[in-house]
């Protein structure tokens, strides 16, 4: 057993009600970081606990996302643009709930996401009800959407007080047969109100800084060598040897 994986299992439970109630952060800022893990068990703060369900701590999330023929999405993110969307619906592996979301990010790098529940079988698709609930919250035809990629990958959730923090690990990204394997770092997020919680600030007390990434944007720029992918070269370099 790792190091990550036995300091999981230690830590103390906390139920999917109890994280609503203290930790929703529906609206929230999202820090980024690539961190081998190793590393992430010393830096982890104390007075953590773990998302259990069951007897689960570890779940596999897919999600498929979408966007217009022309990736409006992708490129209002390559473009820095104020106002910019992601939607995609998100299937719960481990328990077969699925869920429709449209995360914005707008005012001072908030992040808003709003979500409503999926048909799991329709995974990546969107009915009438779908592009209804989609459209107005992107300001555009909903019916233009189509599914672009997935990724696919595993992921630990805790908490400490109001703050958030999600481990992914196997961070996979898939369009059809193609399959290109995720780094060996685990991608830490952070979430909170303001951007700085106990673990942003022992990171960058140790000199580690985050990533202004998207997901998305990584697995499509991997998976789509014609896109724009400048901003994220790097990162791919570093993280994907690509």
């Amino acid at each position: 057993m790792s190091a990550l994986a036995q300091l999981v299992r230690e830590l103390p439970p906390i139920s999917l009600p109890e994280l609503d109630e203290s930790a929703a952060l529906m609206s929230r800022i999202d820090r980024k970081y690539f961190i081998p893990r190793d590393m992430l068990t010393r830096l982890l703060p104390d007075g953590l606990r773990v998302l259990q369900i069951g007897e689960t701590r570890t779940f596999r999330y897919r999600t498929v996302y979408l966007d217009t023929p022309d990736f409006a999405f992708f490129r209002q993110h390559v473009q820095r643009r104020r106002h910019r969307f992601k939607v995609r619906t998100r299937l719960y592996v481990d328990s077969g709930d699925c869920r429709l979301e449209v995360k914005s990010k707008g005012l001072r790098g908030m992040t808003v996401k709003q979500r409503q529940m999926h048909d799991p079988s329709r995974l990546g698709l969107l009915d009438h009800d779908g592009h209804a609930y989609v459209g107005p919250l992107i300001g555009m035809d909903a019916t233009r959407l189509r599914p672009v990629l997935e990724t696919d990958y595993r992921r630990t959730t805790l908490t400490d007080g109001d703050h958030r923090i999600t481990i992914d690990q196997d961070l996979d990204s898939v369009f059809g047969a193609k399959r290109i394997p995720g780094p060996a770092e685990v991608l830490v997020e952070t979430k909170s109100a303001d951007g700085m919680g106990a673990l942003d600030r022992l990171l960058v007390h140790s000199g580690i800084r985050p990533h202004s990434v998207s997901k998305y944007c990584l697995a499509a720029s991997l998976l789509y060598p014609q896109l724009p992918g400048n901003d994220w070269g790097r990162i791919r370099r570093r993280y994907w040897g690509a």
